[in-house]
């Protein structure tokens, strides 16, 4: 975060105090030199790779950082068969369950990443025609009554988040012991930014099946009604919203969710 707070690297230090055994990031071959460097700097052992990743397959440099350079090495083997153009449902999901152990991420919820890519890639229910947004498929899985904010994983891309990796519920007992650690980190190391990151995280979110998201004011009820809307940001002020988030945001308050598309919109109260 900016503007007055540092961002809080929350993934170095959850590496960094044993929490996590590795961190891996894609980027593009400029950003990946800067990153590299960066994590080298601060004694952390680096490897890289290319290659194809997420839905698009878009080519990317991938950097895989730990604190002694088997783990490092041992996440990019993880992920080597799954840059691979054509490999099955099947191969795919034993693969990145492989790598989301290797990152230290709950089993309870590598395990249902892994179902989510044999169901096939945006698909609801499995045999569905149409395909949505992943994070739209993996946020309507992990949905509950009362979402806890401190496993709110939708803001990535605002770079505001304590966990990297998909909730298979939003009350997960084990990912919420590993977000609460996290957290305690952040405030001991900056509270100020600390405070501003759990603000963000703790606010109702919008997320239509398309992947556009939106923070919301609720007028409580029987059924709560959103009285205002604005797009995410990260907390650089020079930051622009994603458009697509700002159409949303601008079509919120004026209409009901079933309004907005079929399926209709997830709304995720982080602050109940």
């Amino acid at each position: 975060m900016h503007g007055g707070h540092q961002r809080i690297d929350v993934e170095w230090l959850a590496l960094a105090a044993g929490l996590k055994p590795a961190i891996r990031i894609a980027a593009t071959a400029l950003e990946a030199s800067a990153i590299a460097g960066r994590f080298q700097a601060m004694g952390a052992a680096v490897v890289t790779a290319r290659g194809p990743v997420g839905v698009h397959r878009h080519e990317h440099t991938l950097v895989y950082v730990a604190r002694d350079p088997e783990a490092a090495a041992a996440a990019r083997a993880a992920e080597r068969p799954l840059l691979a153009t054509h490999l099955p449902p099947r191969d795919k999901a034993y693969y990145a369950g492989e790598l989301g152990r290797r990152l230290g991420y709950p089993r309870c919820c590598v395990d249902a990443f892994t179902a989510r890519i044999l169901r096939g890639p945006g698909k609801l229910r499995a045999g569905d025609r149409d395909s949505v947004h992943e994070d739209y498929v993996a946020a309507h899985d992990a949905d509950v009554v009362k979402p806890d904010w401190r496993l709110n994983n939708l803001l990535l891309r605002q770079h505001l988040r304590l966990v990297t990796f998909e909730p298979c519920r939003y009350d997960c007992g084990l990912a919420l012991a590993f977000a609460a650690e996290v957290l305690r980190l952040c405030q001991a190391h900056d509270p100020a930014s600390a405070h501003v990151l759990a603000d963000r995280l703790q606010r109702p979110l919008v997320l239509t099946a398309a992947g556009a998201r939106a923070w919301v004011k609720l007028e409580r009820g029987a059924s709560p009604r959103v009285v205002a809307a604005e797009a995410p940001r990260a907390g650089d002020p020079a930051a622009r919203p994603d458009p697509a988030d700002e159409v949303l945001a601008a079509r919120l308050p004026r209409l009901a969710l079933s309004e907005l598309g079929d399926p209709p919109p997830l709304l995720l109260d982080f602050s109940a």
